[in-house]
C-alpha cells in the first residue's frame, strides 16, 4: 500500500470542565492515548499523523514532542492559538519554540456568530500565522462558511485548512453547503480535510449513500490538489470505525489515477505539514 498520512487525529486527557459539547459524550474517556489510537488503526500503517488541537500551553506541547520522540509516526503539532486576540503574536512566537508545531487552529465550531472568523481581529491572527509559515486550521459548520470565505479572501497568503469537509449536515439537505464551498474553493489558499464529520446528533449515519455526494462535491470543486485524508478520530467513531472510513473513503477515491490518491492520502499533508514521510 502507498504511503497514509493521517492529517487530522487527537489524543487529550480532560478535566471535568473540558468536558463540555461532544466531549461529554459518555462514551469517550477521560483520557485518550497513543496506544488508544494505535490499537483503533489495527493494520493500517501510517506514515504520519497531524495531532490537532494541542492545547494546554508549553507543558502539554512538550508531553506531545515526548510521544512523538516514542512513536516515530507523529509527526507533526497543529496548536490552539486565540487568533482573535490582538495580542497573538506573542502566543504564535512561543509556538515557534517547539518544532512540531506546524500550524494553528483556533476552534470556532461553538460560536454562534456565522462571521466570527471573518471578523477583522481573527483575519490579522491568520495573517500572522501565514508570516510564521504556519498553516492556519479551522473547524467550522455550514453555517459559518461565509465567515470562512472573509477569512480566506483577508488573509491570502495563509494556507487555510478547513476542517471536516465544512461540516455538511450528512444526508440533510446540501444545497447552502454546496453554494459556500463553490465560492471557498476559488480561493487558492483553501483546502480541505476530508474527514468525519460528527455533529453529536443519536441518529447521524456515516455511510456510502449520505456520504458520497459530499466527497464528489469536494472533490469536483478543490480537485485532489487542495484535499487531505484524515481520520478525525477519536471523534469518528461516534459514527464510524477508523478502519471503515479509511476503507470508504478508498473506495470514494478509487475512481482518480494513482497520482491523485497519493496527494489525497499523503502528498498533500506532507507538503502543507512539513511533513517528510
Amino acid at each position: 500500500m502507498a504511503p497514509i498520512i493521517d492529517s487530522h487525529f487527537h489524543l487529550w486527557r480532560l478535566e471535568p470542565s473540558d468536558a463540555t459539547g461532544i466531549l461529554s459524550d459518555p462514551r469517550f474517556k477521560d483520557e485518550i492515548t497513543w496506544g488508544d489510537y494505535a490499537a483503533a488503526r489495527g493494520e493500517l500503517s501510517l506514515a504520519g499523523a497531524v495531532a490537532v488541537e494541542v492545547v494546554g500551553g508549553d507543558a502539554e506541547l512538550d508531553r506531545f514532542e515526548a510521544a512523538a520522540a516514542e512513536h516515530g509516526e507523529l509527526k507533526a503539532i497543529v496548536a490552539h492559538a486565540p487568533l482573535e486576540d490582538a495580542g497573538v503574536a506573542a502566543d504564535l512566537d512561543r509556538l515557534l519554540r517547539h518544532p512540531l508545531v506546524r500550524g494553528v487552529r483556533r476552534n470556532t465550531q461553538r460560536e454562534a456568530d456565522p462571521l466570527f472568523c471573518g471578523r477583522e481581529g481573527f483575519i490579522a491572527g491568520a495573517r500572522a500565522v501565514g508570516e510564521r509559515g504556519l498553516v492556519c486550521d479551522i473547524c467550522v459548520k455550514d453555517f459559518h462558511l461565509d465567515g470562512a470565505i472573509a477569512l480566506a479572501r483577508g488573509a491570502p497568503e495563509t494556507a487555510i485548512v478547513v476542517n471536516h469537509l465544512g461540516k455538511p449536515v450528512i444526508g440533510g439537505d446540501l444545497g447552502v453547503w454546496r453554494e459556500k464551498m463553490a465560492v471557498l474553493a476559488a480561493c487558492a489558499n483553501v483546502h480541505v480535510k476530508l474527514s468525519v464529520v460528527v455533529h453529536g446528533g443519536p441518529d447521524e449515519r456515516w455511510d456510502e449513500a449520505t456520504v458520497a455526494p459530499v466527497v464528489a462535491e469536494v472533490l469536483a470543486r478543490f480537485g485532489p490538489e487542495r484535499v487531505l485524508w484524515a481520520s478525525n478520530w477519536p471523534v469518528a467513531p461516534l459514527v464510524t470505525g477508523y478502519g471503515d472510513w479509511f476503507a470508504l473513503a478508498q473506495r470514494l477515491t478509487e475512481h482518480l489515477d494513482t497520482g491523485a490518491r497519493s496527494r489525497i492520502f499523503h502528498d498533500n499533508a506532507a507538503a502543507l505539514y512539513r511533513i517528510e514521510a
